[in-house]
Parts: C-alpha cells; sequence; structure tokens
C-alpha cells in the first residue's frame, strides 16, 4: 500500500484502488481495513519523513503529499 502510494505522490486513492495494490484479490479485505494501515503509516511517516503527510478525502480516499525542498 505504500508502495503503491509513493507511486502515486498527491493522487486521491480510494480504498478500494489501496485493496487491489495491496492485497491479492482471493483474501476479503474490508474498506476499514486501510483506515487503520493509512493511521499506522501517518504516526511512522511524522516520525521517520516529517516532510510527507496523509492526507484523507472525505468519500474519496488518501492522499500521501510531500513538501519539495
Amino acid at each position: 500500500m505504500l508502495r503503491h502510494m509513493l507511486e502515486n505522490p498527491e493522487k486521491v486513492l480510494s480504498r478500494d484502488e489501496l485493496i487491489e495494490a495491496a492485497w491479492p484479490g482471493n483474501v476479503y479485505v474490508g474498506p476499514r481495513t486501510v483506515d487503520v494501515h493509512i493511521s499506522r503509516l501517518a504516526k511512522v511517516a511524522r516520525a521517520v519523513i516529517p516532510a510527507c503527510h496523509y492526507r484523507t478525502v472525505r468519500l474519496g480516499g488518501y492522499a500521501l503529499e510531500c513538501q519539495s525542498f
């Protein structure tokens, strides 16, 4: 999921897109699972890469945004 977001910076990715990118098709993953993983990734990103953050888009999904130096 992180790799897919890094490959598509600043693009709003839906939960379904993230599920499709991160889990095999024969495994059921609920949309709320993505929320939990984004929350954990965001916590790590704040500590490791302070210039990047996750943006939640209501009814849209998530986007990874990084400030350029």
